[in-house]
């Protein structure tokens, strides 16, 4: 597969994502992506998202300012 933004290689990696709520930032360290080999591009794939996307939902309504969590640590 090649990157969007410059035609370069994606590799298997990890990112850390950062959500603004407005009330609470959720950080999400080592969340497995494809990332591009020159430019550092990510492209998470739809399993991925979904999950993400359910990690960010259980903490919507917390009551901390700030969240942080490792992936591999999914909120139950």
């Amino acid at each position: 597969m090649d990157c969007i933004l410059c035609k370069g290689s994606l590799i298997d990696g990890t990112t850390t994502d950062f959500t603004d709520l407005g009330s609470c930032m959720v950080i999400i360290k080592s969340v497995p992506c494809l990332k591009c080999d020159q430019c550092g591009e990510t492209v998470y794939t739809g399993r991925i998202v979904k999950e993400v996307e359910r990690i960010i939902d259980k903490l919507r309504d917390s009551l901390m300012e700030v969240a942080i969590i490792n992936y591999s640590d999914k909120v139950a």
